[in-house]
């Protein structure tokens, strides 16, 4: 007896389905839909120069109260500094830090009287405007938290200008005595540690306590110049430490954030 061989079942709906598909009004062959359905988003591409270039504000408190007979000095001075930097690499950076500070303070001071042929000590009130250029280069030495927590070496060299005034006390033949201004100069190298808070913000604070160094003023009398070089060691001249009239910045605090674009 002849098998009758069943014919192929004609299911319209699985054809229609393998062939195409209708998405948001557009018809769509099946493998354009699977393309769609697998390949990833492509998120925007972030610009070289906005992965590299940042921006920053640098802010410096610093009280100082000095009891020693011989070098009395009390005060305080603000800084502030923005910055601009470049990402080198992941582990060094260049930049460029600019700004003016402004400081108070009374200090005790030496005076010669050359015609009495004797030395006294005189208090002054001096304030001094102030502003400075600092390029700067620093390497990262060390990474904690998972690449968060940043430990830096930085390097700068800084150059500026001070404008002293003298509001209280006798200026004859002190150190201000016909002064007009001074010019500031130097190189300093301290540690920076950094957090990332998220892409775009980093804050940093500055060791300075921890600085070595050199600086170099030139004051300017009007008729005359004089030149004054020191060692920078632990944020103080190093003069003043070997005279025992040398107190750290144990009050100051110098810290940033860093901005990214």
């Amino acid at each position: 007896m002849a098998q009758t061989q069943d014919a192929p079942k004609d299911d319209h709906i699985a054809e229609g389905l393998a062939s195409v598909a209708t998405i948001a009004g557009e018809t769509k062959s099946a493998d354009e839909v699977q393309d769609t359905l697998v390949s990833p988003v492509k998120l925007p591409e972030v610009p070289l120069w906005k992965q590299k270039l940042y921006y920053g504000y640098n802010f410096d408190i610093y009280f100082h109260h000095d009891s020693k007979k011989e070098s009395r000095e009390n005060g305080f001075s603000i800084a502030l500094t923005p910055e601009l930097g470049w990402r080198l690499t992941e582990k060094v950076h260049l930049g460029m830090r600019f700004g003016g500070s402004y400081a108070n303070y009374k200090s005790l001071f030496m005076v010669t009287d050359v015609d009495l042929d004797t030395t006294y000590y005189t208090d002054l009130r001096v304030h001094v405007g102030s502003w400075e250029v600092a390029p700067y280069v620093r390497y990262k030495m060390k990474t904690l938290f998972n690449g968060k927590l940043g430990i830096w070496l930085e390097a700068h060299l800084y150059t500026g200008m001070d404008f002293p005034r003298v509001t209280e006390g006798k200026v004859q033949n002190t150190d201000y005595d016909g002064l007009r201004y001074a010019t500031t100069y130097g190189f300093q190298v301290s540690p920076v540690i950094t957090y990332q808070f998220n892409r775009k913000s980093t804050f940093q604070i500055f060791f300075s306590i921890l600085s070595l160094g050199y600086s170099g003023t030139a004051y300017n009398y009007g008729n005359h110049h004089e030149y004054r070089n020191d060692v920078i060691l632990f944020s103080g001249k190093l003069s003043n430490l070997l005279s025992n009239q040398f107190t750290p910045g144990l009050y100051g605090l110098k810290f940033g954030v860093q901005k990214s674009f």
